[in-house]
């Protein structure tokens, strides 16, 4: 998932990933909560900047990714009722959101290597689809680093990975 402004940052980089078949999804312009949940419409329009940029950077005019992730999440929260107003905008434009369901806890703290896996073996546990939520700034190596350990032992759970072209289309 991409924020408007890291598209921008990074055109070259998301164009290879569209070009090597990676989903490439919406997570808002700015992640600024205060300015995209401001109302309703703000939050479709984090949206429809984000796309644009995402179309610009990929070549392709035509591309809408349909599926967007709120920043900090679709549920609770200071924003909890405009997100739940949000929701029916963003279907209306035939927009889905996606949330996660199990956590790596990257971007809590000061994470280890060991709490990393640990937390995502912990909230993996029992489930039979799994979204995980993790982080790939320049700050977060230790996702990185554990990302062999945690793919290993989910395949090793029984999961499959699929990109979002599998689920959605």
């Amino acid at each position: 998932m991409y924020f408007g402004n890291r598209v921008e940052a990074n055109p070259d980089l998301v164009k290879q990933e569209y070009e090597q078949g990676h989903y490439i999804a919406n997570h808002g312009y700015s992640h600024e909560y205060s300015k995209i949940y401001s109302s309703e419409n703000a939050v479709l329009d984090e949206y429809n900047r984000t796309e644009n940029a995402i179309k610009k950077a990929i070549g392709n005019e035509n591309y809408s990714s349909h599926l967007f992730r709120f920043p900090g999440g679709s549920q609770g929260g200071k924003y909890a009722k405009l997100k739940n107003s949000a929701k029916s905008l963003l279907e209306q434009n035939n927009i889905a959101f996606i949330n996660w369901n199990c956590l790596t806890n990257d971007a809590v703290g000061k994470p280890t290597k060991e709490s990393i896996v640990a937390d995502l073996k912990k909230t993996s546990n029992g489930k039979n689809k799994i979204v995980v939520l993790m982080h790939d700034t320049n700050a977060k190596q230790l996702t990185v680093d554990t990302l062999e350990e945690n793919i290993a032992y989910l395949r090793e759970q029984g999961y499959v990975f699929k990109n979002f072209y599998d689920i959605m289309y």
